[in-house]
This record gives C-alpha cells, structure tokens and sequence, in this order.
C-alpha cells in the first residue's frame, strides 16, 4: 500500500491544472523556483491517492491550500507553515486558517475527471 500526492491549481477563470509535485517540493524548499508564479497566491488543491497493487488508485482525500510565492517565485515559508499549522485539531467553529480552503463537491468531481 503506497500514498501519493497529485496536485492541481484551481485558477481565477474556474480551470484547474496539474501542478508537477518535485518541482512544487523544489519551489518549497527554495532549489527551483517557479517562474509562473511569482509574487502570487495559488489556489492548490492536493489529491491523496491510495495505491494497491494491481488495483485502480483510490482518491482518499482532498485538501486545498492558499500558496504564496515570493518575487524570486520560492514558496513563501511562513506562510506555508501557518497553512499546516492546527491540520489535525479540531479548534472550534470560531477557528479559520486564512491560508486553507476546503474543496467542495465540484472541485472534488472536477480533480477526479483530472486524474482520468
């Protein structure tokens, strides 16, 4: 049993695209930038896939993430860090990370048709 990780940019005129996750986790961990990005806020969503052997990949879950790149188009740190900050407690109605979105059925239908 194995997880990975698609990504997907959901954009200002309702596309969604790919988002390659080595060069994203580049981007992260400031080796490679992402030119067509910078200075931006990306709409990311990220899809976990379970794979089992010879079976057909299962969509487990669906995560979305305000990313913010900085001029040089690395991934701003601080923020990226307050968008994990509190991910898996539960903190309350009054709680609201400005940096996480929740993808709804649509953007969850539309990952699927995505993933193929």
């Amino acid at each position: 049993m194995e997880i990975e990780v698609r990504l997907f940019v959901f954009d200002d005129e309702g596309g969604i695209f790919p988002l390659d996750k080595k060069r994203y986790d580049a981007a992260v961990e400031h080796q490679e930038p992402l030119p067509e990005f910078k200075g931006q806020c990306i709409k990311l969503a990220g899809a976990m896939l379970l794979l089992q052997g010879d079976q057909p990949a299962s969509l487990e879950e669906v995560y979305g993430q305000f990313v913010y790149f900085d001029q040089d188009g690395f991934v701003d740190e601080e923020k990226l860090a307050a968008a994990t900050r509190h991910a898996d407690k539960e903190l309350g109605r009054e709680y609201h990370n400005p940096f996480v979105w929740t993808p709804g059925e649509a953007d969850v239908a539309r990952i699927k048709i995505a993933l193929g």
